[in-house]
């Protein structure tokens, strides 16, 4: 016969680890010291999911005819509609480039939830987070364990803090951390879940999940530039709604389903308590970007009934409050929660409702080229400007050996919408029709051109166009793309050294000179 464990491990039940309230006091100790070396002279960001793509605003729909056992905290009585923030970053300490792996971020803080709160100094706060990660596991086992490793990280010492990959008691978490990071396009695309365990009412244990509906229409600008999360997150929510399915899942096996081991994996059911919805919105001024990373997210801005469990949270909370306080006092801002208002959702952009399908710019056996400049104007009067079809001839001027543009006519409706074309003359009296494909106004527009009369209807039979308009600092950049399909193998060569050489220049200095016309 099989032998019992005397003391079996209970469902909800923490096992509270020797030296947690010490660790906590090293890890607050070395991150000041981290941070006050990086941010001496500056302004202090975050010691961890410190680049933020965007914080934006959205909707927190509880499910309707939610079964007793889930009417719980924010899910209890009728369900609500609470409004919310969302805050999409990258985890990693020093702000690096987007392309690179990282372990991605979404927090979520509800709005206008009543109640009395975990912590003390905000027991009347209204507010409501939940934090969430692209991976459904965390790579340390123990706080000792993540403790060790963020010692050699955060160290001043060179070796130290860049050798530490040598330590072969390192490696095992190493390992983890590595498997942790993802790709990512746009931050709407990908699923988060909190890692750690949280308390659901009485005697019960949950994680949450948070997976992006399949129906949403992602943009995606491009994958290179430094900070393209943010920009294909702004070109996406500028007039498309993002929708997100939110779960919890029960720990039914106390064993199996740890609270305090958060590398293992749950295995149980995923049950959806409510869809958060993202509107469709401006959120990429600096007054916003600078609000988001001024806000504090913290998984004990809490309801008891929604307590964090786990070592992790039990030292996130020393540290997160630690941490917040020493950066609003170093920045000189208030660390206040947010307050609910009636308005909160006015001022949203309009959402597209239309059910017909773009033309898709071709991604695949292309040759292309890009131009881009920046214009201290908004984008409504960049985007006006560079769309006019009487101001085309003012800015697309000749450049090497490509003619400028002398003369456009309308050949159907005024270049505005989809399906809208026009005939346009070179300097050479060469010709060729434009014929737009895609229409967000004030964001992108996209056109295909069709049946030209000089040399390059040998190579090829159509070619695109791509405008975007993205908010940097309060400007906007004017980025464009130009995509050639090709015919041949002998199309292909050509067009690859024409493009690089000849195409490029004349781009920019038609965006240069329409950024002189629109900044006179």
């Amino acid at each position: 016969m099989g032998t019992q464990k005397a003391n079996p491990k209970q469902l909800g039940q923490e096992y509270v680890q020797e030296d947690e309230d010490l660790i906590a006091y090293k890890m607050i100790q070395e991150f000041e010291a981290q941070v006050s070396r990086m941010y001496k002279d500056k302004k202090m960001l975050r010691q961890v999911h410190t680049k933020m793509h965007g914080c934006v605003k959205a909707s927190f729909q509880v499910e309707k005819d939610l079964p007793d056992n889930l009417k719980v905290g924010v899910f209890a009585g009728v369900p609500k509609n609470y409004h919310a923030w969302v805050r999409f970053s990258n985890g990693n300490t020093k702000p690096q480039k987007d392309r690179k792996k990282d372990i991605r971020g979404a927090a979520i803080k509800l709005l206008g939830v009543p109640g009395d709160k975990i912590l003390n100094d905000e027991l009347t706060a209204e507010t409501q987070d939940f934090l969430l990660m692209s991976t459904e596991t965390f790579f340390a086992k123990t706080v000792k364990e993540l403790s060790r490793l963020l010692n050699a990280m955060t160290s001043p010492n060179f070796i130290k803090s860049n050798l530490f990959i040598l330590n072969p008691l390192l490696w095992p978490i190493l390992r983890r951390a590595i498997k942790s990071k993802v790709s990512c396009r746009n931050p709407l695309e990908i699923p988060y879940w909190s890692t750690q365990p949280y308390q659901f009412g009485q005697g019960q244990a949950v994680k949450y999940h948070l997976r992006p509906s399949p129906s949403n229409n992602i943009v995606v600008e491009n994958t290179t530039d430094r900070d393209y999360l943010r920009y294909n997150l702004a070109q996406t929510l500028h007039d498309n709604e993002a929708k997100f399915d939110f779960f919890v899942q029960f720990q039914t096996d106390a064993e199996a389903m740890p609270i305090e081991d958060p590398t293992v994996a749950w295995t149980s059911q995923n049950i959806k308590v409510a869809t958060l919805t993202i509107h469709p919105q401006v959120f990429d001024s600096n007054a916003q970007l600078a609000y988001g990373d001024n806000l504090s997210f913290n998984p004990w801005h809490s309801l008891p009934e929604h307590r964090p469990l786990g070592g992790f949270n039990r030292v996130r909370k020393r540290v997160y409050e630690v941490m917040s306080k020493f950066r609003h006092d170093k920045n000189k801002l208030p660390d206040v929660e947010p307050k609910d208002s009636a308005d909160f959702l006015h001022g949203l952009n309009k959402l597209n409702t239309k059910v017909t399908l773009d033309q898709v710019v071709p991604t695949k056996h292309i040759i292309f080229t890009t131009a881009e400049v920046i214009v201290d104007v908004d984008k409504k009067t960049a985007y006006e400007f560079v769309s006019s079809v009487e101001e085309l001839p003012s800015w697309l001027l000749k450049t090497g050996p490509i003619y400028g543009i002398i003369k456009v006519t309308k050949l159907r409706g005024n270049w505005a919408k989809v399906g809208d074309n026009r005939l346009v003359e070179r300097g050479d009296s060469a010709t060729l029709v434009e014929e737009l494909i895609s229409v967000h106004h004030y964001s992108n527009y996209a056109y295909q051109t069709t049946d030209f009369s000089d040399i390059f209807k040998h190579f090829t039979n159509k070619t695109y166009g791509h405008m975007w308009f993205d908010t940097i600092d309060d400007k906007t950049r004017l980025r464009w793309v130009y995509i050639f399909t090709y015919k041949n193998l002998l199309a292909r060569i050509f067009l690859s050294l024409f493009a690089p050489l000849f195409l490029k220049k004349y781009l920019q200095n038609g965006l240069n000179n329409a950024k002189a016309f629109l900044e006179e």
